[in-house]
């Protein structure tokens, strides 16, 4: 069975409902007979339980600080990272982000609040930077440089069906805005 993938399932909502916590309630034996055999579900849980993600209460938005002149430093890191992301599929991504959260950070001076400001002013000179998967990906490389771990949080909404990625310290969210990434459910958390 593929893994980690998203479908908006129309039509789906008499048939599955959310139980919160992770878990689905189904109408039915013949729901999760479907399911399973359009590899889409599994009749037994993962054994290999994944981290959720804290409801957002709090964000260092790009917005809320100021331009910083150390946005150099973002544009390098950025430039770097753009390297391991252009032409990489989505399994290969989230390969290389997990080696990069696995990495000894190098000694640095920088908090969190200078991180987004050099975010973003480094980010308006970064080419091609244009998608949240690609934005997310710099500023998780950026802030591994300075020592500052951070998760990757993927998320999707229905009606409309749209997905959307962040990056998340606990319940703050980093480099986004709080009202944008709370209208998604986290489905996977690197």
């Amino acid at each position: 069975m593929q893994r980690d993938a998203y479908l908006c399932l129309v039509g789906a909502a008499s048939a599955i409902t959310d139980e919160g916590g992770g878990r689905i309630g189904l109408a039915g034996p013949d729901v999760l007979t479907l399911l399973a055999t359009a590899g889409l579900a599994q009749a037994e849980p993962d054994p290999c339980l994944r981290p959720t993600a804290m409801a957002p209460r709090a964000a260092i938005s790009p917005f809320d600080v100021p331009s910083s002149p150390v946005g150099l430093g973002f544009l390098i890191s950025a430039l770097i990272s753009s390297r391991h992301y252009h032409g990489r599929g989505f399994s290969e991504l989230i390969a290389r982000a997990r080696r990069i959260k696995r990495q000894s950070p190098r000694p640095t001076t920088l908090d969190l609040q200078a991180c987004v400001s050099a975010y973003r002013s480094g980010l308006p000179l970064t080419p091609r930077q244009g998608v949240c998967l690609h934005r997310s990906f710099m500023l998780l490389h950026y802030l591994k440089e300075q020592a500052i771990s951070a998760d990757w949080v993927f998320g999707v909404r229905t009606w409309p069906f749209a997905a959307h990625c962040w990056l998340q310290i606990g319940d703050v969210v980093v480099g986004d805005d709080l009202h944008r990434v709370s209208r998604y459910t986290p489905i996977l958390i690197v």
